[in-house]
């Protein structure tokens, strides 16, 4: 199992980051062929072997010899490890395939709102489809709903932010990527740990966030990357933040 979740997540991994630099550039990613950004050679089925292909072809195109990104490697590698870790945490049910939807979009996340600054809402809407069935499946349709009402709880919570911030900073200051991942969360941590990993996201962010305006002068940075992370931590550790919270209610 362990080594299928590996391969399974480098072969996935591949395709996320098709995904996601292809969708922000509004390029078709069922019909197109994966080519080489140099020479444009469309690439074999040999050439797409996740890691392998890239080891065996010494991170160069087998056409015209240009370097290919090393980020084809890091991301099928790391995604195949994170694939590895959720298969260790989880056995296989509910908390496994969803510990992969939020590996997944963690991963497409981290790339598109990185590069391009925007949270697509394909992935989401594929991923709270998915979380509402393995729910029914898993649990009950009075569990599905307390954590849909979650979900858009943290959402009007998201929102409220959202308007607060930019009515004092006279600009954007959330996305509407941020606001819709925010249901996403509240839907698969429920109310209070959804809330946990708000407030995480925000500790998560503040040195980036520190840096980008001493450092590097911008006044704007992706928050999509910590939020993710923030769900990642959370749910991987559900049990160690719901006694953190029962604690905190005795005091």
């Amino acid at each position: 199992m362990k080594i299928l979740s590996f391969i399974l997540g480098t072969i996935m991994g591949s395709f996320y980051l098709v995904l996601a630099t292809r969708l922000p550039k509004g390029e078709d990613i069922v019909k197109s062929r994966s080519r080489c950004d140099n020479c444009k050679y469309v690439l074999k089925w040999y050439n797409l072997v996740p890691i392998l292909s890239f080891i065996f072809q010494r991170g160069k195109c087998t056409k015209c010899g240009k370097k290919i990104s090393s980020e084809h490697f890091f991301v099928e590698i790391f995604t195949g490890l994170l694939f590895l870790l959720t298969s260790i945490y989880f056995p296989l049910g509910y908390n496994y395939f969803v510990g992969l939807i939020v590996v997944s979009l963690m991963i497409i996340i981290f790339i598109s709102d990185f590069k391009y600054m925007i949270i697509l809402d394909s992935p989401l809407i594929v991923s709270i489809i998915l979380v509402v069935i393995l729910k029914l499946i898993y649990f009950d349709f009075k569990t599905m709903l307390y954590s849909v009402i979650s979900g858009l709880i943290l959402f009007l919570v998201m929102l409220l932010i959202e308007k607060l911030g930019t009515l004092i900073l006279k600009k954007d200051s959330l996305g509407g990527g941020d606001i819709k991942f925010a249901f996403l969360m509240g839907l698969i941590l429920d109310l209070k740990l959804g809330i946990v990993a708000l407030v995480l996201s925000t500790f998560l962010a503040l040195p980036y966030a520190l840096a980008s305006v001493k450092v590097m002068k911008k006044h704007e940075f992706p928050y999509g990357p910590f939020l993710a992370g923030s769900l990642f931590i959370v749910f991987f550790h559900f049990d160690k933040f719901t006694n953190l919270i029962n604690f905190l209610f005795t005091i």
